[in-house]
């Protein structure tokens, strides 16, 4: 029984009102070259795309031209190829696993470059304009047809498939150009949201590289220890893979994970490769597991944090890499490796308060990896649900693009949900001052003005949130909890177990910018943060009175409230600090 307004094929169930055509119907076969890698050069005339190429520079399903480097030949070489176009499809017919065979990648961004289709590719041109471009490149990711392919890829070591028998294989598709263009923008805007996780993640690791290296740098009162003073060696135990094995424990050694086991030996530690080390012969495991012989721990002696201890080690890998020796096996001397110099802080506490800071940049790492992870699971989900026809994009194309209509306390639950998540962490929760502040910002650069923001003695601040249902939705619908901050005992926040739906939430209505526009402000002071609101808001006041902006103006109007003239009574309230939040409104806003 088939769902009214879907019918049965061949391959699979499709909407009533898609087209089925072949690779044949839908486009020409062009030239490409043969060659090899060996003949290939870096800085020549002509661009050069090979299969291998494809599978490991193009994490999608689009080639971008302005972010990929290519190999190249010379005119010479050229012969009569054809040059690629913008919306040419580039099908790498050949793979070592039956996943990549058939990969397509969808040209963009060509501009005035001359490039060519290479070894084991062949080049797709449109014969006519049934798919649009954008969605040309989602066709061989649809399973409908990747099922198709699977079916006739042939080989032992290397699966390809021929040219003839791609010619066949049939490709379902929207009749509408509008529904296509839908769903090729949302699959856009989703990895856009995952390349700004990416970056957003690199970001943070290149912070937290910088600030270890600060951290662990030694200070007035350290003193130089060897590993062998301040840890005790625990080797792993050696673990021989057999079918009795099984288990839920992973086994690790001198590399990654590799078999399983019912028991385990360690837990949440950082592992040193003993044997057949490789450059990341450090790292740290985030779980129950067993180690076996071709890996060792540090356990801390006494004074000695042990979480400090781990990082000081970390932040020896290169060190402890190279004193690897043997020819074929790179083997650790544990001679040298227990000698390695150190230096540590005499007071434990300092240890420990380092330790801390490190640990919590690890775990925004961590949460942003683990976003990272779902934001692909639903890209995955959303292009196998898109792509199939299980769910459509319907009538008005147009105006189901539009920011979905939803009330204000809805809203504001969402953007102080999506604020905890951004600046806040289990080690350092986010205040209710801080999300005000935050939240008055987010809105300043959405909407141009902040709404429901009054004068209060704070600064800025919608009372409505608290009083009047936001931040009980957001608490209600679990997208975050509140805790009390350990140094202020006030309210403050973290994240809670639905955080994911009100992340897509937010995403959906405010886009990925701002996402990444708020995160400028997350290490100012609440002094400043409060100034600047302040002023900002002034100024908001002053333009609508048509009145110019001016240290004078600005102090006039703070002075001139009730609730706010006694800011100015206020050390950071001083004239450079409101001078600067005048310059900064200036920069963020304009105001002119």
């Amino acid at each position: 029984m088939v769902a009214e307004g879907y019918k049965n094929t061949e391959f699979g169930v499709i909407p009533e009102d898609w087209e089925i055509m072949t690779y044949d119907d839908v486009f020409i076969f062009l030239k490409t070259a043969t060659y090899s890698r060996a003949e290939l050069t870096e800085n020549d005339n002509i661009g050069y795309v090979h299969y291998g190429d494809i599978h490991t520079k193009c994490q999608s399903y689009y080639l971008d031209l302005d972010t990929i480097k290519l190999p190249t030949i010379s005119f010479d070489q050229l012969k009569n190829y054809a040059y690629i176009q913008n919306g040419d499809i580039i099908v790498a017919d050949a793979s070592e696993d039956y996943l990549g065979v058939g990969k397509s990648v969808e040209i963009k961004n060509i501009r005035n470059r001359k490039v060519i289709s290479g070894l084991h590719t062949f080049l797709l041109r449109s014969k006519n304009d049934n798919i649009v471009n954008g969605f040309k490149g989602l066709i061989f990711y649809n399973k409908l047809v990747k099922q198709q392919i699977d079916v006739y890829a042939t080989g032992l070591k290397v699966y390809s498939i021929s040219k003839n028998i791609l010619k066949t294989i049939q490709i379902p598709f929207p009749s509408s150009k509008a529904e296509q263009t839908a769903i090729a923008t949302a699959l856009c805007d989703a990895d856009t949201l995952i390349t700004a996780t990416e970056k957003l993640i690199a970001k943070k690791k290149a912070i937290k590289q910088g600030a270890m290296q600060e951290l662990l740098k030694p200070k007035e009162g350290w003193v130089e220890k060897t590993i062998d003073d301040v840890g005790i060696i625990n080797y792993g135990t050696r673990i021989v893979q057999n079918k009795q094995n099984g288990g839920r424990y992973y086994v690790y050694g001198g590399g990654g994970k590799t078999f399983t086991t019912h028991k385990f030996n360690r837990e949440n530690c950082l592992i040193i490769s003993r044997f057949a080390i490789s450059i990341e012969c450090v790292r740290f495991i985030k779980e129950k597991f067993f180690l076996n012989d071709s890996g060792l721990t540090v356990k801390s002696k006494n004074n000695i944090d042990q979480n400090f201890l781990d990082y000081v080690i970390i932040s020896k890998a290169n060190e402890i890499y190279n004193l690897g020796a043997g020819g074929a096996q790179h083997n650790l001397n544990i001679q040298d490796f227990i000698q390695i110099k150190l230096f540590v802080p005499k007071n434990i506490s300092e240890q420990t308060r380092i330790a801390t800071i490190l640990s919590d940049m690890d775990s925004e790492i961590s949460l942003l990896e683990q976003k990272l992870e779902k934001q692909k699971q639903i890209k995955q989900g959303m292009m196998q649900n898109l792509l199939t026809g299980k769910i459509r994009f319907l009538g008005n194309i147009e105006k189901r693009a539009e920011k979905p209509k939803h009330n204000e306390q809805i809203n504001e639950a969402v953007i102080i949900s999506f604020l905890v998540n951004k600046f806040g962490s289990e080690g350092f929760p986010l205040s209710r001052f801080r999300y005000t502040k935050y939240s008055y910002l987010l809105h300043r650069q959405s909407e141009k003005e902040a709404r429901g923001f009054g004068k209060h003695a704070a600064g800025p601040y919608n009372p409505a949130n608290r009083y009047k249902g936001a931040e009980n939705i957001a608490l209600k619908n679990k997208y975050i909890s509140k805790v009390q901050n350990p140094k202020s005992k006030k309210d403050a926040f973290v994240v809670n177990e639905n955080i994911e739906g009100a992340l897509n939430y937010f995403t959906e209505w405010y886009g990925t910018e701002i996402q990444q526009w708020i995160e400028q402000f997350k290490f100012y002071k609440n002094e400043y943060l409060e100034v600047l609101t302040t002023v900002d808001k002034a100024i908001c006041d002053l333009k609508k009175e048509n009145k110019s902006v001016s240290l004078q103006t600005v102090k006039g109007l703070i002075e001139a409230d009730k609730v706010w003239k006694k800011k100015l009574d206020k050390p950071y309230f001083s004239d450079t600090e409101i001078q600067k939040a005048i310059d900064e409104s200036n920069r963020l806003f304009g105001y002119g």
